[in-house]
């Protein structure tokens, strides 16, 4: 067992590291999340233990304290989906239109259906190179793929503001950027009931089974709009600004901690694995509280305030998990990352230009509009944690953390030059800050 002093020192250094690496990363001009992703590869023993000689090495935060510190990164997942939900007010809908939302949609579909079709189109490889059947393949392949469809915002918004951009490409990225995130969430339960029907983790009652991914959508959505009626009417009650928090706070954790406790139950219960969304819920919960709440500008920019340490430790947290020591095959995570990104990038493109197309766009947006979609972080290294606990996904769920742990890498950094260029060329930027 592992003492609550270590446990302390650990989140102590990966906060200072977290930070250093951030103000060096802030240098290059590289995206934050970068920055905290190699300081958690440095401080695990994932990539060290690697070295020569160093194969035993434990790290300075070792895999027992990373699992014992991954409530964290479930708590910090919890407020991402309750910041995507608060997103979604009535005004701001009716401002960005039914095209956005449906473009959104557009994208993330096809970031799906293209990641598992290219995973798959190497299948007779890949199952060699990870010692697995066809059936866990396909399912790694669409686990991947439903997690590529996730952008995060967070990058392309800050480059958008630095240049000044404004204009339709800039409302059109920014409403789909908000939107993307939510469609990658309902992407990703759909796939994961469907990655339990294909490999019967679930269990034997082929009814239940069919049923069981409609019945967690209802219970997620279900719970969270209960608990953001509940947060509506406290907030109200509530005039102090730090009790405003605690209430925010401790309603976001209710959400969480009910779901997790009822799908443990609901599990043992039936003898299926039931897994009903904390992220959709927590999201459920935003939607409600945003729509009903007239304090909640106050609450979550309170929140806001609260939350920046909880995002360091997530993102190191990320980066120390890294289990490339587990790794079968470098050939194979090559492989598995280029056709990730490959995948998401093309899957995007096309999804836009069809929806663009469908919808009669605007052509900069039609064209144009892919290139600030390419940034992934917080929720996409989310779900892999929900992967990382999948029955059906144990074997390869190391293979499945590298590739898009190194694929936020890769497209934090690619990203922003992309979403650069793609609001020069539309013309929509300050020329000024060039």
């Amino acid at each position: 067992m592992i003492g609550s002093s270590y446990l302390i020192l650990a989140i102590a250094i990966m906060l200072v590291f977290g930070e250093l690496f951030h103000k060096f990363t802030k240098k290059l001009h590289i995206p934050d999340v970068t920055g905290y992703l190699f300081a958690g590869l440095l401080l695990g023993p994932g990539l060290i233990s690697l070295m020569p000689g160093l194969s035993n090495y434990e790290g300075v935060i070792t895999y027992d304290a990373i699992e014992s510190l991954k409530i964290i990164i479930e708590m910090e997942l919890a407020f991402i989906a309750f910041g995507v939900g608060c997103e979604f007010k009535k005004d701001y809908v009716k401002e960005v239109g039914s095209k956005s939302i449906l473009l959104a949609c557009f994208e993330s579909v096809f970031a799906v259906v293209l990641i598992t079709l290219l995973f798959m189109s190497f299948s007779p490889i890949m199952t060699k190179m990870l010692n697995v059947d066809y059936k866990t393949y396909f399912s790694f392949s669409l686990a991947l793929g439903a997690i590529g469809s996730a952008t995060a915002p967070a990058s392309t918004l800050l480059v958008l503001k630095q240049y000044r951009a404004k204009g339709i490409l800039c409302s059109t990225l920014t409403a789909v950027v908000a939107i993307d995130d939510a469609t990658a969430l309902i992407a990703f339960g759909l796939a994961y009931s469907a990655i339990e029907i294909i490999t019967g983790t679930s269990g034997s009652n082929i009814g239940l089974l069919i049923a069981m991914p409609f019945l967690e959508i209802i219970f997620a959505i279900g719970i969270g709009a209960f608990f953001g009626v509940l947060l509506s009417y406290f907030i109200h009650k509530f005039k102090g600004r730090s009790t405003r928090v605690v209430v925010t706070i401790s309603t976001v954790f209710l959400t969480l901690g009910i779901i997790q406790f009822l799908n443990d139950q609901l599990t043992e219960l039936l003898g299926q694995n039931v897994a009903i969304s904390e992220i959709f819920g927590c999201m459920v919960l935003g939607l409600i509280f945003t729509n009903s709440a007239e304090e909640e500008p106050a609450a979550t920019s309170l929140l806001e305030r609260f939350t920046p340490a909880f995002i360091v430790l997530f993102f190191v947290l990320s980066g120390a998990d890294l289990k490339l020591g587990e790794i079968g095959s470098f050939g194979a995570l090559s492989l598995s990352v280029g056709c990730y990104i490959i995948g998401m990038s093309v899957g995007k493109f096309l999804g836009i230009f069809t929806g663009g197309k469908i919808l009669k766009c605007n052509r900069k947006v039609t064209h144009l509009l892919p290139m600030g979609l390419l940034p992934q972080g917080g929720v996409a290294l989310g779900l892999v944690l929900i992967v990382s606990k999948t029955d059906a996904l144990m074997s390869v769920s190391a293979e499945i953390s590298a590739t898009v742990v190194i694929a936020c890498i890769i497209t934090e950094l690619i990203g922003p030059i992309l979403t650069k260029k793609m609001i020069y060329r539309a013309k929509e930027a300050d020329e000024s800050l060039r």
